[in-house]
C-alpha cells in the first residue's frame, strides 16, 4: 500500500487526509489531517508507514526538496528502499491511529426508565449502547416534552457521563415524556423514548429493609456489655420506626436514635432483665413492616436449689439438689461440691448430676456443705445444706418387706423346690434368723441359709421331702 502524490507547487501549503474504500463502495471517515506542510526547498519528503493497527507520519531529509508522498505499508522492513539516512531523521509523528471498521454514530440506548419521581422532577436511568459505533461514548443528551406539546427540548447543557439523570424543576402533575441519544466523536446518536409519559408526582412505596453481609438478628452478650440493633430501610414517605420490647419495657439505659434512613437501639451495662426479643416497626402511608431481633444477655447462673444429704455412711456424704431457677441465659456446664469440716471450703470435684458423694471424710466430724452451679458466664453463688451432718454411721430400725408374699403363706408341692426373697433394711445391718415355726432354722441336709450381700436362704427340702430355698436381699 503506498501512494506517490506529485505535481505539487512550490511554496504552497498543503493539508493531506486518507480514506478507506470496500468492494462495495462504502467509503470510511477520514483519517487525521496531516499539515499543513509548505512546499520549499528545505522541505523533504513524508512517509507514511502502518505497522498493523497503527498508523505513524514521518518527516524525513530535510533538507532535499518536497517533491512526493509515500504511503507504505511494511511488515517489519519498508516496502521499498529508502536511503539510510531517511530512516536517521524521524519528525512529525502523528497520533496512533486503530486500524478498524469504519466509524459511525452509536445505536440507541437499549432501554430507558422511570425510576422515581417526586413532585418537582422525574429519575431516569438507562442503559449504555450495544452499538457505540466503533468510538467511545462522550456522553449522554437528554431532552423531554410536556404534555401534549410537539417540541422537545434539551433537558441537560452539558453531556451526562453516566446512566442516569434527575430532571428537575419540573410542574407538579404534569407529564412528561423522555429521550436520550449517546454521543461519540462522530456525533449524535439515535434516540430511545420513555415507554410512556410520567407524571411529576410523590412516589408512595411501603417501607422496605436493606440487609447486608454485617446484618444479623440474634445478639449475644456478656452481662455488664453493650449491644446495639440497627437497621437501615427507605420507602416513600419516609417511615416511621418505633421500637418496642416483647414482654416487657424498655429499659433505663436503652437509647434509640432514628434518621430517615436509618434507626438504631443501644443498651449500655446489659443485665439478665434486658434479654428478650426486640421489634422495631416501619410504617408510611403506603405499608408497614416490622423486624425483630433477639437480645441474649448471658450470666453466670443462679445458686442450685434445695441442696440436701441424700445418704450419709462411713467416711462418705452423698448430697443432692435441684437446678437453678435461672441458668443465666446459657446451659449449665456442671456443678462443684464443696464440704468444711472446721477449717475451710474445700472443692473436692465436679459433676453434671444432681447427685454427687463426697468421699474420705473423717468419720465423727461435722461437716457442712455448699454446691455451685457453672455455665460459659461463670459459677453461681452457693447454696449450703441447712445444717452440719455428722459422718457417722446412721442408725435405722431394721425392717422387712414381706409385700411381695401374699397373705404371708408360701404353699408348695411335697418334694419341689422354692425360693422366699425377703428384702430388709436397717443400719447396721441387722442380723437375720429363720425360724420354723418356734424353732430356729440352721443350715444342714435339709435347709441352706445363706447370707451374702442379697441375703439368701436356702431350704433343700419342704415338709417331708421338699427342699427350701429362701433369700433376704440386703439393703
Amino acid at each position: 500500500m503506498g501512494f506517490t502524490v506529485s505535481g505539487l507547487t512550490q511554496d504552497e501549503s498543503y493539508e493531506f487526509r486518507v480514506y478507506a474504500k470496500n468492494a462495495v463502495g462504502s467509503v470510511s471517515n477520514p483519517s487525521l489531517i496531516v499539515g499543513p506542510v509548505t512546499c520549499i526547498d528545505a522541505c523533504g519528503e513524508f512517509l507514511i508507514y502502518i505497522y498493523g493497527y497503527f498508523c505513524c507520519l514521518f518527516l524525513l531529509d530535510l533538507f532535499k526538496y518536497l517533491t512526493h508522498i509515500n504511503i507504505l505499508c511494511p511488515t517489519g522492513a519498508p516496502a521499498i528502499d529508502l536511503p539510510p539516512e531517511y530512516l536517521d531523521v524521524v519528525h512529525n509523528i502523528s497520533m496512533p491511529i486503530k486500524a478498524a471498521e469504519p466509524k459511525d454514530i452509536p445505536c440507541a440506548p437499549s432501554v430507558v426508565c422511570v425510576s422515581d419521581s417526586t413532585n418537582t422532577s422525574i429519575s431516569l436511568e438507562w442503559s449504555r449502547p450495544a452499538d457505540d459505533g466503533g468510538m467511545d461514548i462522550l456522553g449522554y443528551i437528554i431532552e423531554m416534552v410536556k404534555g401534549e406539546e410537539t417540541e422537545w427540548k434539551r433537558v441537560n447543557e452539558e453531556l451526562v457521563a453516566e446512566t442516569h439523570y434527575v430532571a428537575a424543576g419540573l410542574e407538579t402533575g404534569a407529564e412528561y415524556k423522555f429521550r436520550i441519544a449517546g454521543v461519540n466523536h462522530v456525533g449524535r446518536g439515535d434516540e430511545k423514548e420513555t415507554p410512556e409519559p410520567t407524571q411529576a408526582v410523590d412516589r408512595l412505596t411501603p417501607p422496605q429493609v436493606d440487609i447486608d453481609a454485617t446484618f444479623k438478628q440474634t445478639h449475644i452478650v456478656k452481662a455488664g456489655g453493650s449491644v446495639c440493633l440497627g437497621i437501615n430501610f427507605r420507602g416513600k414517605p419516609i417511615p416511621t420506626a418505633t421500637w418496642i420490647k416483647e414482654e416487657g419495657e424498655l429499659g433505663v439505659m436503652t437509647e434509640i436514635i432514628t434518621t430517615d434512613g436509618y434507626s438504631s437501639l443501644c443498651i449500655e451495662n446489659c443485665s439478665r432483665t434486658d434479654t428478650g426479643k426486640y421489634t422495631v416497626n416501619l410504617e408510611n402511608a403506603s405499608g408497614s413492616k416490622a423486624i425483630t431481633f433477639t437480645v441474649k444477655v448471658m450470666d453466670a447462673p443462679g445458686a442450685p436449689q434445695d441442696v440436701a444429704f441424700m445418704e450419709v455412711s462411713r467416711g462418705t456424704v452423698t448430697l443432692t439438689w435441684k437446678p437453678p431457677l435461672n441458668d443465666g441465659g446459657a446451659r449449665i456446664h456442671h456443678y462443684i461440691a464443696k464440704p468444711k469440716g472446721t477449717d475451710k471450703w474445700v472443692v473436692v470435684g465436679n459433676t453434671k448430676n444432681l447427685t454427687y458423694a463426697v468421699e474420705k471424710l473423717n468419720k465423727g466430724d461435722e461437716y457442712d456443705f455448699r454446691v455451685k452451679a457453672k455455665n460459659e458466664a461463670g459459677y453461681s453463688k452457693p447454696r449450703e445444706t441447712l445444717a452440719p451432718v455428722l459422718v457417722k454411721e446412721p442408725h435405722i430400725e431394721p425392717a422387712a418387706d414381706l409385700s411381695d408374699i401374699t397373705n404371708q403363706l408360701i404353699t408348695c408341692r411335697s418334694g419341689s423346690i422354692f425360693t422366699i426373697e425377703v428384702p430388709i433394711s436397717g443400719r447396721p445391718a441387722p442380723k437375720v434368723t429363720w425360724k420354723l415355726e418356734e424353732m430356729r432354722l440352721k443350715s444342714s441336709d435339709r435347709v441352706s441359709i445363706k447370707v451374702t450381700k442379697d441375703r439368701t436362704i436356702r431350704l433343700p427340702r419342704s415338709c417331708r421331702e421338699s427342699l427350701w430355698h429362701w433369700r433376704v436381699p440386703t439393703v
